[in-house]
């Protein structure tokens, strides 16, 4: 259950964002805490009617640390409310606070391997960088690796000039299918450090393949080819650097200038709203359905990009029965934001749910027409026109089109429910099969197969 720490702003293509992980209802704890509160007073406004920057990012600050301190007098001997507790303190600045409670989370409970990744965090700032290593090897010992946590080991160890450890750290980093483009730099820094220039070289050129404009890898390609008497593609390389140098420091000062990057606001923001989903999770999980809803309510006014603050509020408002209820609340957030897909989406999901055919319909074509290469929008959509037995041919377009975009298993699922609707039992037994294929233990596939089996031929 991993903490929604800060992760490392790293370069990388865009690409259309495939979120199946969230699309079906949010049941499990997930311990991804971070900094949370909205405010509970309403900040000092400036001349233009917002809240000035530093007076709503100090009373975000504050009300982060009191939703926290909230869930710890109301359940004293959760660890996990201390974990939410120290994580809010860490991701305001206040590490000796952090360490307090992230202290008191292990002592309840030692196999939290977050916090011991939030401890080893804390160490490294410090400059603590045996202590740091120590305790990302305990939060290895007590969780599966994970890419930035394994590059995060691996740096500290090139730092204590540990190389042949760093390599092994970061090999298995780079082998792991969640690797950033990062892992494989620092693989290349750990080859430099080591003087194994060709395998350095090979490195950092497997980085740019995969991040075009990373700067410090071509500065590591002038370098090792430097070392390697490459002296052509050495200039070509430091060319390269210098121009994306300059590029990043024109970035950076354009950025600098926008009023929440002066103040922090916007990832004050953030975090604060991760925090309130902590929170709503732990109160999801003591059974405090309607102060769950209203933490994850927090969250999603406050971060309109994160889809799981909406996926958690739809699944808890079915949870309640009280399906009106959120769909009040999503055209609430539609009516504010008007072109944030999410918020349609999630409105439509609801509204598709309910038996609102046409002002579902009417939300999903909003999706797409916001995001048309979003799977979960044709999804939805072909789930809409399943649901209701109508338009049975453009559900099976729509739900063609999730499949092409994210072949995932319930898209196969839904493939083939579609097929035999609109009657193709081929099609339906070919989609289904593909779904048991990537999901084999998973009973309501094997049903619809048996059933597809069964069927009398025609």
């Amino acid at each position: 259950m991993p903490l929604a720490l800060a992760r490392p702003n790293l370069r990388k293509p865009f690409r259309a964002r495939v979120i199946s992980a969230w699309i079906a209802p949010v049941l499990s704890i997930g311990l991804t805490f971070i900094l949370g509160a909205a405010p509970t007073n309403s900040p000092a406004k400036g001349p233009t009617g917002k809240p000035e920057p530093e007076i709503e990012t100090a009373t975000l600050k504050r009300d982060a640390v009191a939703v926290a301190n909230a869930l710890a007098t109301q359940y004293p001997s959760d660890p996990l409310v201390y974990a939410l507790l120290g994580s809010a303190h860490f991701n305001i600045g206040q590490a000796d606070e952090a360490l307090r409670h992230l202290q008191r989370c292990i002592e309840l409970n030692p196999n939290q391997a977050d916090v011991y990744e939030i401890q080893a965090r804390i160490a490294y700032d410090k400059g603590q960088i045996d202590e740091c290593v120590r305790l990302f090897q305990e939060a290895l010992k007590r969780g599966s690796p994970n890419a930035d946590l394994l590059n995060r080991l691996g740096r500290a160890q090139l730092d204590l000039g540990k190389t042949e450890e760093a390599q092994a750290t970061l090999q298995q980093a780079v082998q792991r299918p969640d690797a950033p483009g990062e892992s494989r730099f620092l693989l290349g820094q750990s080859y430099l450090q080591a003087g194994a220039f060709a395998k350095a070289r090979e490195c950092f050129q497997e980085v740019i393949q995969q991040i075009p404009d990373h700067t410090q890898a071509f500065f590591g390609l002038f370098t090792a080819s430097t070392r390697l008497g490459l002296s052509d593609d050495a200039d070509r390389y430091r060319k390269e650097f210098v121009r994306l140098e300059g590029s990043d420091r024109k970035s950076l000062t354009d950025s600098s200038i926008q009023p929440d990057s002066l103040s922090g606001v916007g990832f004050v923001r953030e975090t604060v709203a991760r925090t309130f989903a902590g929170a709503g999770q732990l109160y999801r999980a003591h059974g405090k359905l309607e102060q769950a809803t209203e933490q994850f309510h927090k969250a999603a006014l406050l971060d309109g990009s994160t889809p799981s603050y909406r996926a958690s509020l739809e699944s808890l408002y079915l949870q309640r029965k009280l399906p009106l209820e959120g769909i009040r609340l999503f055209e609430e957030l539609t009516t504010a934001n008007p072109t944030n897909y999410l918020n349609h989406l999630f409105l439509g999901r609801l509204q598709s749910k309910s038996g609102m055919f046409e002002p579902a319909e009417k939300s999903l074509l909003t999706v797409q027409k916001f995001v048309p290469g979003l799977p979960e929008g044709h999804r939805a959509l072909g789930e809409l026109y399943l649901r209701a037995n109508r338009k049975l041919p453009e559900a099976l377009a729509e739900l063609s089109i999730s499949v092409e975009l994210d072949p995932s298993p319930p898209h196969f699922y839904l493939l083939s429910i579609a097929c035999a609707k609109n009657k193709d039992p081929q099609g339906a037994l070919n989609a289904i099969q593909q779904a048991i294929k990537l999901r084999p233990n998973e009973a309501s596939y094997q049903k619809l197969r048996e059933q597809l089996l069964q069927a009398p031929k025609k």
